[in-house]
């Protein structure tokens, strides 16, 4: 485990420890991703596991990158000073190189970033900016082509998200627990953290989207 430093998180170490443990388990049959990975503090732990496992495919790295007012704040109250549109990738990789440096990061709206990808197959899927339409659905639809059945890991980082909303915000932020119940024959759970908003999944059976 690289030197722990204070990076700005919206992810629980509980968390962290279950991404740590889905790179431990990396089978070798596919790269890694994540969408949404703004400092790295998700990203690091997965890739922690993923050199714990001989990991050594480029790990693919989807953000804006640009700081907004709430990652401001999200930042400020650890410490961190942020900018308001600040680009954010160097200070990505600049945190995540520590635990590997094979590090391809694409910034841009998500899922038009996603244009980048080589479609390699893909191993472990973590998704946390995607969360609503069209982008969560547009997400799917470019990159499911290249998931592995009966080994691909879907992780979806804000997929309790919902919860703490009300109204139509709440509803829209539901997207993805609707989708994985539509197509609940595709995928079998693995793990879910309500209380901090994560789930994850292994792709079982080929979508017909």
């Amino acid at each position: 485990m690289i030197e722990e430093k204070t990076i700005p998180s919206m992810t629980s170490e509980v968390v962290h420890d279950y991404l740590r443990q889905i790179g431990e388990n990396w089978k070798g049959q596919g790269c890694a991703m994540e969408l949404g990975c703004w400092l790295g503090a998700s990203s690091i732990p997965l890739l922690e596991g993923l050199v714990k496992a001989g990991y050594d495919l480029d790990f693919w790295a989807f953000d804006r990158w640009k700081a907004t007012e709430f990652q401001i704040y999200e930042a400020g109250a650890v410490g961190v000073k942020l900018k308001l549109g600040e680009d954010l990738s160097e200070r990505y990789y600049e945190n995540v190189s520590e635990a590997y440096d094979e590090i391809l990061t694409f910034p841009g709206s998500i899922p038009d970033s996603l244009a980048n990808f080589s479609g390699e197959p893909i191993e472990i899927c973590i998704f946390d900016a995607p969360k609503k339409n069209p982008v969560f659905i547009k997400s799917i639809e470019a990159l499911y082509k290249y998931w592995i059945p009966g080994v691909t890991i879907l992780g979806l980082l804000d997929y309790y998200f919902y919860a703490a909303k009300v109204g139509d915000n709440r509803e829209d932020l539901k997207i993805p627990v609707r989708f994985m119940e539509g197509y609940s024959e595709c995928f079998t759970r693995l793990e879910k953290f309500p209380s901090t908003g994560p789930a994850f999944f292994r792709y079982e059976k080929e979508l017909d989207l």
